[in-house]
């Protein structure tokens, strides 16, 4: 069954960060949406991003390759990027690809929120 990709964008001026909300299918014809929400982000000047997964419902190693350059791209940019909610089928993709290791993960967006608050 193939769920349509949602990305709604949430931007938070005390932090200077933002939440990019995903839910459903994350594959080769969705990632450009989550791609152009997180560059169009860094290219505003705001770097810091929790990327709220919790209602990810597959994703496949495009949408693996799209954490990773967001990942980059945030970094290049003097900034972050934060998974949150990771649902057990995303930990398993990301621990048997071994980028489980690389990323930021909270619990939830309100432990990452919390993380842009301490900075």
């Amino acid at each position: 069954m193939n769920r349509e990709l949602s990305v709604h964008v949430t931007r938070y001026a005390g932090p200077r960060c933002a939440v990019v909300t995903v839910s459903g299918d994350l594959d080769k014809m969705s990632v450009p949406l989550l791609k152009n929400a997180v560059n169009e982000l860094v290219v505003m000047g705001n770097p810091r991003i929790v990327l709220d997964v919790e209602g990810l419902t597959f994703c496949d190693s495009t949408g693996l390759g799209a954490f990773v350059a967001a990942m980059r791209a945030t970094s290049q940019a003097s900034g972050w990027l934060r998974l949150a909610g990771v649902p057990g089928h995303l930990e398993n993709i990301l621990c048997v690809t071994d980028l489980y290791r690389r990323f930021l993960i909270d619990p939830d967006v309100i432990r990452s929120l919390e993380h842009a608050f301490e900075e």
